[in-house]
């Protein structure tokens, strides 16, 4: 029995080895020795973390990046992994993993319940449960002792982390309950979603819902009451009916000084602690970013022309010209030097922006790939674009590959086709986690740039 066990252990080893070895052949760095202080990048294969049996489609790092987690929605589960030796440390049940930001909790979902695991040990510490339908979102505090929640239910329950105790319950929208007699309208109705998140100072939480037309609300964080409904006035016309046009994603600038709130047809800038709306913009993008430092809002639509917002002086900062065809993707750099945009219909491509002065530094070809269904086309693949902590570069991952540019050239760095999306770098920039050509490996590679 034993040489049995060492004869597959040295098999399953090997295998691993191998893996890592074709991997690391077929990612390579492309130099462009003509392009004065370009970053230099390369990366190796630390680890292969096979154990999954279906598809991973959601990876995290722990904030200090000594834990990975990945998910499964056909296994139903998490995998815990230490970064460091490449082992797996637990499986926990639930999916969409999120670590508190303190580093010392790690939350999955199953349906209706949460569960709290021991971010480094992977040991069961609390079920939270009280919902009544399907949890749509979960957010922390900064400080990661409370807990938001949003559900198919109408609610968004607050949470204490530490004992697992509900401390508010939040009705956001009332839940029209139908008859069970009713097969065919339980058949086509399609449940709301409600997104919930703290803000910096943690004093109070935003809420909005998708698919029913509502406003944003603010909430006090602890007693649960209801500060003010941000939206209005802009209308809608459907079907000769007219009414006012929900808020469809609402955001906390990282400061916590302003709230955006987006409706069709119309941007809103508050200020969070009058609750006053100072600015808006009617016919603005739904892909909109605070920069991280809190200084520019973006991007913003002036009519034929788009411009960045700053928000120490608000005022418009022009942006040289770019394709807004298709806007669909949106990030600002670490350094909120930087803003990258999606755009394009039949080039699909990403537009590296300077932010200071509003001059597009590149223009990179991504990958698309359209699919089309009764109602229109859509993209069914795309890079997925997302900066480097250190703000050097730019990554895009797509269903066959991942690639690396300079963020100041928009020079080609480094690419591989045996990892996919998704991936994530860790918070230092050191690690970076895709998932493997066969959509059930995760390969984790060491990240060298200078």
């Amino acid at each position: 029995m034993t040489r049995l066990t060492t004869f597959f252990v040295g098999i399953a080893l090997t295998a691993s080895l191998w893996i890592q070895s074709v991997a690391q052949e077929k990612s390579r760095v492309v130099t462009q020795p003509d392009v004065q202080n370009q970053t230099q990048l390369a990366l190796k294969v630390k680890a292969t973390l096979v154990g999954h049996e279906g598809q991973v489609f959601a990876v995290a790092f722990s904030p200090n990046g000594e834990s990975l987690a990945t998910a499964s929605d056909s296994d139903d589960g998490t995998r815990l992994w230490n970064t460091a030796t490449g082992q797996l440390v637990a499986e926990l049940d639930g999916t969409t993993p999120l670590f508190s930001p303190d580093g010392q909790v790690l939350l999955t979902i199953s349906k209706t319940t949460l569960t709290l695991w021991d971010a480094v040990t992977g040991k069961f510490k609390l079920s939270l449960t009280g919902h009544e339908g399907r949890i749509t979102s979960a957010s922390f505090s900064s400080d990661g002792s409370k807990l938001a929640t949003g559900s198919e239910d109408g609610t968004v329950r607050l949470w204490d982390v530490a004992t697992g105790r509900t401390t508010s319950t939040l009705i956001v929208w009332r839940v029209k309950k139908i008859p069970r007699y009713r097969i065919i309208s339980r058949a086509i109705h399609v449940p709301v979603e409600v997104y919930a998140k703290f803000s910096p100072d943690q004093q109070s939480v935003l809420t909005t819902t998708y698919w029913e037309d509502s406003r944003a609300k603010l909430w006090d964080a602890t007693g649960g009451s209801l500060r003010t409904e941000l939206g209005g006035p802009m209308v809608k016309t459907i079907y000769y009916e007219t009414k006012e046009a929900g808020v469809t994603a609402a955001n906390f600038s990282p400061d916590g000084k302003f709230i955006l709130t987006q409706s069709d047809g119309m941007v809103k800038l508050w200020e969070t602690a009058s609750h006053k709306a100072i600015e808006e913009f009617q016919g603005s993008f739904s892909v909109m970013k605070f920069s991280p430092d809190s200084k520019w809002l973006g991007l913003i639509s002036t009519g034929k022309d788009v411009a960045f917002l700053n928000l120490e002086t608000l005022k418009l900062q022009p942006i040289s010209k770019v394709e807004t065809d298709y806007l669909n993707q949106q990030a600002f750099s670490p350094d909120s030097r930087t803003c990258v945009i999606g755009s394009g219909y039949n080039h699909y491509h990403a537009t590296l922006i300077d932010v200071l002065s509003g001059r597009v530094r590149a223009n990179i070809p991504l990958v698309a790939k359209w699919g089309f269904d009764i109602i229109s086309e859509y993209q069914k693949d795309v890079d997925v674009l997302s900066f480097h902590p250190g703000s050097n570069f730019l990554m895009g991952a797509n269903h066959n590959a991942v690639r690396m540019w300079d963020v100041s050239s928009g020079a080609l760095l480094w690419e591989t086709i045996e990892g996919r999306d998704p991936a994530r770098f860790s918070r230092d920039g050191n690690l970076l986690v895709t998932v493997g050509k066969d959509k059930k490996t995760v390969l984790l590679w060491t990240v060298e740039s200078n």
